[in-house]
């Protein structure tokens, strides 16, 4: 969403077959440092990079990939204009954001070709409208970034808003409570508890936004344009790996990294991205962003 010459397209991606070749031993000998932050504690949106992690791509590609999680208190963006990751995860609209504001981010790739975001209500709500009255749990983000076109378009009012603390027991005890969601989380945690619910992605209400893009600095793109395009193909090639084999190598390795993950949530999200098509069409690429969407 946010390239402004910070594009890095399918034949970057695809071209250091032959620079790889050239590497050689040498590369794997001596593998270039890589730092990279995720969004979030691991879990399956992140299965590919501990994929290609655990499968030894990253290594294959010359790289030593550092991975490190995000969470609640981290904000990816200000370490990385501090210059303490290569990249992280982020959102292609926060790019375009800071660039506006004169930050020099850009989002070279995205995981996903839609947002997994969404809100999250009880089963009696048949449409996103049906829930004027009611009240909606949302985070500082989405109530700036979406709430004013949500309220526009469906006649909510600003009186139904209120924080959302990422702990789903609200909308569990209050059958008039809707709630900011994740599409492999919220839900999962509710069908737990056996609770029916109706899930409405936002992808389908508003902009498609990409989701989990891969952003880095205009500085570490120009530097260091081949190990990201080589951190760019090991990762994509791990998503497919994870998508398509056996997921065990970094279904293992997230739930080493978050242990209060367990295999079923993995699977089950895994299970979701593909119901959802998320990785785009059938036989497509994973990981590009087109310059029409931006």
């Amino acid at each position: 969403m946010t390239m402004a010459g910070g594009w890095i397209g399918r034949r970057d991606m695809m071209a250091g077959i032959g620079a790889a070749g050239l590497l050689g031993g040498r590369a794997r000998a001596a593998a270039q440092p890589f730092r990279f932050l995720t969004n979030w504690y691991a879990q399956a949106e992140h299965a590919g990079f501990y994929q290609a992690a655990a499968k030894g791509f990253y290594a294959a590609e010359g790289l030593d990939v550092t991975m490190e999680a995000g969470g609640p208190q981290v904000n990816g963006a200000q370490l990385l204009l501090a210059g303490h990751y290569d990249m992280i995860i982020g959102g292609a609209d926060e790019a375009m954001t800071a660039r506006s504001r004169g930050m020099p981010m850009t989002a070279v790739a995205t995981t996903f070709q839609k947002s997994l975001g969404g809100l999250l209500a009880h089963a009696d709500i048949g449409r996103l409208e049906d829930l004027r009255g009611h009240t909606i749990l949302l985070s500082t983000e989405v109530r700036a970034a979406v709430w004013p076109y949500l309220r526009r378009r469906f006649g909510f009012d600003d009186g139904q808003v209120r924080p959302y603390a990422y702990d789903i027991r609200p909308f569990v005890l209050d059958p008039g409570v809707a709630i900011q969601a994740f599409a492999t989380s919220e839900p999962y945690a509710v069908q737990q508890k056996g609770i029916p619910y109706k899930f409405f992605m936002l992808a389908d209400y508003t902009v498609e936004n990409y989701g989990n893009a891969l952003v880095t600095t205009e500085a570490v793109l120009g530097t260091r344009r081949d190990a990201i395009a080589r951190f760019l193909r090991a990762s994509m090639r791990g998503w497919a790996d994870w998508l398509a084999h056996d997921p065990s190598p970094a279904n293992d390795a997230i739930r080493k990294a978050n242990p209060m993950m367990s295999e079923a949530q993995i699977l089950w999200s895994r299970g979701i991205f593909l119901s959802l098509g998320v990785f785009g069409a059938a036989g497509t690429p994973i990981g590009p962003m087109a310059p029409a969407r931006c």
